[in-house]
Order: C-alpha cells, then structure tokens, then sequence
C-alpha cells in the first residue's frame, strides 16, 4: 500500500503543476483541471489543499516570492564579498527563471496584475524588499570600495534588476528560443565595466 502524502507534500505538487501549467501554457490557460492534469491527480484532491484558484494564485505569488527574494535575501546575509553576492545572486535568479519560465510568464502577467489585486500587492511588496536587500548590497561595495563612489546604491539595484527583467521578458516572449545564460554573461560584463 502507497503511504499518503502529507499535506504540505501535495501543496508543494500542485503549486509546481500550477507552475509548469502557467510556463507551457500561460496565466490564462491556469485552470484547476489544467493543474490537476499537470499534477497527476483530480480535481477534488485539488480542492481538498486549496478553496480554488485565487488561493493557488497567492500560493504561487509566495512562493516565487520565497525562491526569488528569500534566496537574495540569504545570499546578502552571508560573509561573501559584495560584488560576489551581486553576482550570486544575479546569476541564482537567472537560472531560476530558466528552470521555472513559469515564473516570469506569471509575475509579467495582466490577469494577475489587473485580475488579481491581492496576488500583485503581495508580489509588488516582494520586489520593494528584492530592491531593497540588493541596494544594501551595493551600498556596502560602495563603502568597501568594491564598486566606485557617487553611485546611487537604489538606481544601481534597480538597473541589475531591469538587466534581469529585459532578459526574461525576451526569453519569455521568444517561447525560450536562445540560452539565457550567455545573454546573462554579456549583461554581467557591462555592469561590471559601468559600476568598479
């Protein structure tokens, strides 16, 4: 006899189905019976984790919020050397949003900016303190002498941030047509070049 998973076992699969449906698919093709095939369970199972696709959707936005932001946060935390940890975690998201392109499709996502209000203040709160935890980063390269004087450490966090942002949102268009990671190279360079 198969031993029943536990509860937060079967939420962790649905949001990953949920995942993979939003990645293949897009945010509008997110259904319950779309995450239940993608899931390899039914739909009542579904319901018995989740009240319907509102919470699934708010499921989704933490964790998102916890794979990109908290890992950022850890990262900032540790005995690295500041330019280390830009790049750490530059390079993390990048490959984060290559393993999930469920991830931009939903964060990018009208229906869940405009149909969804609670889901995008909740993902809008996570990238204030992505912002946030990236600026402190860079203002101690600022202090240590890491990166040079007269940046402005909040512009500077918000410029990584759109290198990353313009690199998923093309890759996400083109349906994952070329390898981010090269593109992300060629974007690291020139920072490094424009902010030591």
């Amino acid at each position: 006899m198969l031993e029943k998973k536990s509860t937060r076992v079967r939420k962790e699969e649905i949001i990953q189905a949920a995942l993979e449906v939003v990645g293949e698919k897009g945010v509008r093709a997110f259904t319950i019976s779309a995450i239940a095939a993608s899931a390899g369970m039914s739909e009542a199972n579904i319901y018995r984790h989740f009240s319907g696709k509102d919470e699934i959707f708010a499921a989704l936005a933490d964790y998102i919020g916890s794979g990109v932001m908290g890992e950022a946060a850890e990262i900032a935390g540790g005995s690295r050397k500041p330019l280390e940890k830009l790049e750490t975690i530059f390079f993390s998201h990048i490959n984060l949003i290559a393993e999930h392109p469920g991830i931009p499709r939903f964060v990018f996502s009208d229906d869940v900016h405009l149909g969804h209000r609670n889901v995008a203040d909740k993902l809008a709160a996570r990238i204030g303190n992505y912002i946030e935890t990236i600026t402190g980063v860079i203002a101690a390269g600022i202090a240590e002498g890491e990166l040079r004087p007269g940046l402005s450490p909040r512009e500077t966090a918000l410029t990584l941030l759109g290198m990353l942002q313009i690199n998923a949102l093309r890759w996400t268009i083109s349906n994952a047509s070329f390898d981010m990671q090269p593109e992300a190279e060629k974007l690291w360079q020139n920072f490094l070049n424009l902010v030591r």
